[in-house]
C-alpha cells in the first residue's frame, strides 16, 4: 500500500494559464442545467467554500476514448445556479485523469482521482495539492496510492475516494471510501493512508449489485454523517431489473459500518432502462447538506451531451432514509413569468363529442380533466384517458419552470384508480409522459395519441424507491417541473420524482418539447394555480 511522502514531482498549472483561461472560458453560463462551453466532462464533484461552489470534473476536449480524459475542468458559482466557466485547471496531464475528489486539511486542499498504472488497468489514486482551488500542483508518482496487497489485488480496481474526517475524543480520524475491493481506507492526518479491509455489508432482501469482483460493490458516490448514522451512496447498472444506471443507499451506524442496505428507500430516484441520472455526491454548505449528480442527454454512457442537473437537498426523513428534496436555491431559475391560458387548448384527446372524456376551465386557475368509464385499478386494458395540451407554446430550448398543484380523483371514491399526469408535447401527437398513479407507482414514457391513447413506459417508480410512488388519491400535491432542451426534472411535494429526458430510443437524442399538457386516467384530474416562469439563463 503506497502512502503519501514528502511532495516532489512537477506542477502542471501555472497562475498565468489560469488567468488566459479565464479570459477564453469565462463566460457566464447561467443554465438549469450546466456543461463546458467546449469539450465534454462527467464525474463531477462540487465544494462549497468560502461562499462560492466549485465544480470540478474529469474533461476532454475533443470526441475519443476515456483514455483521453487527462484534464480537470473547473467551473464556478455563487449561487449554485448560474455557472462561470473557468476552464481547464489540470491540462494535458501524462495519465487519464477519471473522477476526483477534494478535501481540506489544514490550509491546504487535496484532490485525488482514479487513474491508471498501465493501459486497462484502473487501480491507483494520484493526489494533488491546491492554496486557492485553482492552481494545482501534483504530489508526485511516490504519493499513489494502491490496493493494499495483504487483502487485494494489486490490479483491482481503485477509483475516486470520499473523504470523510470525524472527529472523536478530541481528535480527527479521516476515512475514506472509494470505488474498488479495496477502497475502504484511514488516515490520522488526512494525507497519509493506509488500507483496511471492506466493511461488512448486509444485504437483507436486496440483491447484491452484479459488479465483477475486482470492481467491487458500488461506483462509490460518497458517504456522509447525517444525524448520527452515516450514508454511503453507490450507482451500478444492469441491476434490479432495469439495464440503466441507479444509484443506491447503505446505511450505517458507524463510519466503519456494518453497512446496511436500505430496503425500503434503496434506489435514490426510479428504475429506468436509460442512463440518465448518474452518481449521488454530497456537498455540505452552511445551511444545507446539497447532492449533485450528472445526466446524459441521450439514451446511455456512449450518446448525448454531459450536464450538470439542478443541485438537491439531502433529506433524511422521520424514519431515517435518506431522500433527495428540491433546493430552494434552484429558485434563482425563475426569471419572467410566462402566460399560461388553462382555457385554450391545442388538442384535446379523445374529442369532447365521444362523450368519453371532457376538459373544462372550471374557474381562471382551475382545469378539471375527466376521463369516464372508470375502471378498476388492476384493468389495463382500454383505460379511459383524457388528454389536454395547451395551445400556449413555451421556449423549452431556453428553459421553463412551471409550478401548480395536481390532483387524481373519482366519482366512485371506492375505486382510487385515477392517474393524472404532465405530458411533454415533442411533435403533434406524440411526446413524454409522467404518470402519477393512485396505487402507489409512477412511470415515465413515450406517449401517444393519434389514433388513440398509447403509452410505452420507460421508467417506473414503486416500491423501494426513495422518490413518490404515485400519488395520493382525492388530495392535492404541489408539483414543480423544471425542462430545459430535452431534459427534464419533477418534483411532487418538493421531492424528487426523476431526473429524465425526452430520448425514447437507443443511439439518439430526444427532440426539445414544443408545448405542455396534462392528463388523467380513469377518473378526474384537477389542476389549480399553475404558472411558468422563463429560467434566467444568459445562453
Amino acid at each position: 500500500m503506497s502512502v503519501f511522502r514528502k511532495r516532489s514531482g512537477f506542477t502542471f498549472f501555472i497562475w498565468a494559464t489560469a488567468l488566459a483561461l479565464v479570459v477564453l472560458f469565462g463566460a457566464n453560463c447561467a443554465a438549469m442545467l450546466y456543461k463546458p462551453s467546449a469539450g465534454r466532462f462527467k464525474d463531477g464533484f462540487i465544494l462549497r467554500h468560502e461562499g462560492q461552489f466549485y465544480l470540478f470534473s474529469m474533461y476532454r476536449y475533443a470526441p475519443g476514448d476515456d483514455s483521453n480524459f487527462r484534464n480537470v475542468w473547473l467551473a464556478t458559482s455563487r449561487d449554485g445556479v448560474h455557472w462561470t466557466h473557468v476552464g481547464p485547471v489540470i491540462k494535458d496531464a501524462p495519465f487519464p485523469i477519471w473522477a476526483m475528489s477534494v478535501h481540506k486539511v489544514g490550509d491546504r486542499f487535496i484532490m485525488n482521482h482514479g487513474s491508471f498504472s498501465r493501459p486497462g488497468v484502473q487501480n491507483v489514486l494520484r493526489f494533488w495539492e491546491s492554496k486557492d482551488l485553482v492552481r494545482w500542483t501534483f504530489m508526485g508518482y511516490e504519493a499513489d496510492l494502491n490496493p493494499d496487497p495483504r487483502w487485494y489485488h494489486p490490479d483491482s480496481r481503485l477509483d475516486c475516494m470520499s473523504v470523510v474526517p470525524v472527529v472523536a475524543n478530541g481528535k480527527t480520524k479521516y476515512y475514506g471510501y472509494a470505488t474498488g475491493p479495496g477502497g475502504f481506507l484511514e488516515s490520522e492526518d488526512g494525507l497519509h493512508w493506509s488500507g483496511k479491509p471492506q466493511p461488512q455489508v448486509i444485504w437483507d432482501t436486496v440483491p447484491p449489485p452484479p459488479t465483477p469482483k475486482d470492481e467491487g460493490g458500488f461506483e462509490v458516490g460518497g458517504c456522509q454523517p447525517i444525524a448520527g448514522k452515516y450514508y454511503l451512496v453507490g450507482g451500478w447498472f444492469n441491476y434490479m431489473g432495469f439495464t440503466g444506471y441507479g444509484v443506491y443507499t447503505l446505511i450505517g451506524d458507524t463510519p466503519i459500518g456494518p453497512f446496511r442496505a436500505d430496503a425500503a428507500a434503496y434506489r435514490l430516484c426510479g428504475n429506468s432502462s436509460r442512463w440518465v441520472a448518474l452518481w449521488a455526491r454530497y456537498c455540505p454548505t452552511d445551511t444545507d447538506l446539497l447532492v449533485n449528480g450528472y445526466m446524459y442527454s441521450g439514451y446511455t454512457y456512449e450518446t448525448g451531451e454531459t450536464w450538470l442537473p439542478p443541485l438537491k437537498r439531502a433529506v433524511v426523513d422521520a424514519g431515517g432514509h435518506l431522500r433527495l428534496g428540491y433546493w430552494k436555491g434552484n429558485d434563482a431559475l425563475q426569471g419572467a413569468l410566462l402566460n399560461v391560458d388553462l382555457g385554450k387548448f391545442q388538442k384535446v384527446h379523445p374529442a369532447e363529442t365521444q362523450g368519453d372524456g371532457s376538459c373544462k376551465l372550471l374557474a381562471e386557475n382551475r382545469l378539471e380533466l375527466e376521463a369516464q368509464p372508470e375502471r378498476d385499478s388492476f384493468v389495463r386494458r382500454d383505460i379511459p384517458t383524457t388528454v389536454a395540451v395547451l395551445d400556449s407554446t413555451l421556449d423549452f430550448d431556453r428553459g421553463v419552470v412551471l409550478t401548480g398543484t395536481i390532483q387524481a380523483t373519482c366519482r366512485n371514491p371506492r375505486l382510487v384508480a385515477a392517474s393524472v399526469g404532465l405530458y411533454l408535447e415533442e411533435k403533434p401527437g406524440a411526446g413524454t409522459a409522467i404518470l402519477l398513479h393512485s396505487y402507489g407507482r409512477t412511470e415515465i414514457g413515450k406517449l401517444t395519441i393519434t389514433g388513440g391513447v398509447v403509452f410505452t413506459a420507460e421508467d417506473v417508480i414503486g416500491p423501494g424507491c426513495a422518490a413518490p410512488a404515485g400519488i395520493v388519491p382525492h388530495t392535492n400535491h404541489a408539483f414543480r417541473l423544471l425542462v430545459r432542451k430535452n431534459m427534464f426534472e419533477l418534483y411532487l411535494d418538493d421531492m424528487l420524482v426523476q431526473t429524465f429526458n425526452t430520448t425514447h430510443e437507443p443511439g439518439g437524442i430526444g427532440v426539445t418539447p414544443q408545448r405542455v399538457g396534462f392528463l388523467v386516467q380513469n377518473g378526474q384530474g384537477v389542476l389549480e394555480n399553475v404558472k411558468a416562469w422563463s429560467m434566467t439563463l444568459d445562453e
